[in-house]
């Protein structure tokens, strides 16, 4: 078998496959005689069909199967041997090629090439990583967090400085009248986050059945919650000016849990915290497991972005859309295909980025480190509870699942190369209070 590239440019070439009979008459031959023993053909017994009748009956189509076997095969060995850093997959050119038996064929391939890029790892780039400042303050404001939270609901008789208020709101026309149409929602009022003031003491000393009139920015100013609060799109609860009536049906308080060893064994397990200084070091441990893992996703998405806006690829962008239109299950627009094919070659460029940095690291991810990491999760997910043999059985059946034993796959080269570009690149560690926290965070998946 003869194969040879033919080099267009940089990102573009020609592969040419020539086969011979020596090529493929064995497997033919051997298709032939299986064919044969499985072959029923009225006027002959099973498994005695003669050579010649399989031959002229199935021949061709046994031809067309072995060769395409073959130029597969030859193919992806030849690109792996010579290293190509091809995208897409090859694209056979149109041919005039007729099967027959003792011919010679030649079959031409297009194929997108990726010349050598250079990754911008260096240790002069700095990126911020971000914590949060877990000062007493903040843990003061944590256990009133949880002691609200593993607390007691009661229904007082009226409502009070803390209280949730449940009521049905229903929209009001301009002359205070029911509006037909308008919005009727369940929802609630957490006077708990009210600043004192006017606007807050229409609320106190409410019982079940009262009826209040309101506007919504007396209970919040930011139209995100009012989206929440009455299920509607966003814009318009931005320019939502009506007035509300408020049915209270509910007065929900509730009456914080008390800090004692009984809620230290409620929340830890017994004998897991004895005293207020263990308490309290449990849960600065929780809050930072709480931030620290939104604080580590927003840098390795700037390693990400920045890796992708500083690396010159250069991509064969007429091929792979020529590759993008044949392997499409509907038919696209050049337009929509321009737009698509941003997304495509963005996300493109990022995987050809990683595999050029596992692979000039030699960074591998081994089937021991795949059963460790699915050992941890289960036991992990599990719990202290479960005992060796169900944790066992459990990593048993993860791994049986070649969808979920790929994705740990996908997670860990994930790890090592987040591992691997926090120790190239410089990383300041800076603090912030929790509200600039929680603002640079916002936007971060």
């Amino acid at each position: 078998m003869d194969i040879v590239k033919e080099s267009i440019d940089e990102t573009n070439a020609v592969i040419k496959v020539k086969v011979i009979p020596a090529d493929y008459k064995k497997a033919v031959d051997k298709s032939i005689k299986d064919y044969q023993k499985k072959a029923v053909i009225p006027g002959f017994r099973p498994g005695l069909v003669p050579t010649s009748v399989i031959t002229k009956r199935f021949g061709k189509s046994i031809l067309a199967d072995e060769v395409n076997h073959i130029l597969s095969h030859s193919l992806d060995n030849y690109i792996k041997e010579n290293k190509l850093r091809i995208v897409g997959e090859p694209l056979p050119q149109a041919s005039n090629v007729e099967l027959e038996f003792e011919k010679e064929f030649e079959f031409a391939f297009e194929v997108g090439l990726v010349p050598d890029f250079d990754v911008p790892l260096s240790t002069t780039q700095k990126f911020t990583l971000f914590q949060v400042n877990i000062d007493e303050k903040f843990v003061d404001e944590y256990v009133e967090e949880m002691r609200l939270r593993f607390g007691n609901l009661t229904h007082p008789d009226v409502s009070g400085e803390s209280d949730i208020l449940i009521g049905d709101f229903v929209e009001l026309d301009a002359n205070g009248e029911i509006l037909p149409g308008g919005i009727f929602k369940s929802s609630a009022i957490n006077l708990g986050k009210f600043p004192a003031g006017k606007s807050k003491e229409k609320f106190l000393g409410r019982k079940e059945g009262d009826k209040l009139i309101l506007k919504l920015d007396e209970v919040t100013k930011d139209y995100e919650e009012v989206a929440a609060m009455m299920s509607i799109p966003k814009d318009k609860a931005a320019s939502l000016t009506s007035s509300f009536q408020v049915t209270l049906k509910h007065v929900h308080r509730i009456i914080p849990a008390e800090i004692n060893q009984e809620w230290w064994d409620k929340i830890y397990g017994p004998g897991k915290v004895n005293n207020s200084e263990d308490f309290r070091a449990k849960v600065k441990q929780e809050l930072v497991s709480v931030f620290g893992p939104q604080a580590e996703r927003k840098l390795q998405n700037e390693m990400v972005e920045y890796l992708i806006g500083n690396t010159t690829i250069k991509m064969p962008e007429t091929f792979l859309k020529k590759w993008l239109h044949r392997v499409s299950k509907e038919p696209i627009s050049d337009e929509q295909m321009n737009i698509e094919f941003e997304v495509y070659a963005q996300s493109l460029k990022w995987r050809l980025i990683e595999d050029k940095i596992f692979k000039d690291n030699n960074m591998t991810v081994t089937q021991q480190e795949v059963m460790d990491y699915t050992h941890a999760l289960v036991h992990g997910y599990l719990g202290q509870g479960a005992n060796e043999e169900q944790v066992k059985a459990t990593v048993q059946r993860v791994l049986s699942d070649e969808k979920e034993v790929n994705r740990i796959y996908e997670r860990l080269y994930d790890m090592k190369l987040v591992d691997l570009l926090k120790k190239t690149y410089t990383i300041e560690n800076k603090e912030l209070p929790r509200e600039e926290f929680e603002k640079i965070m916002e936007n971060v998946k």
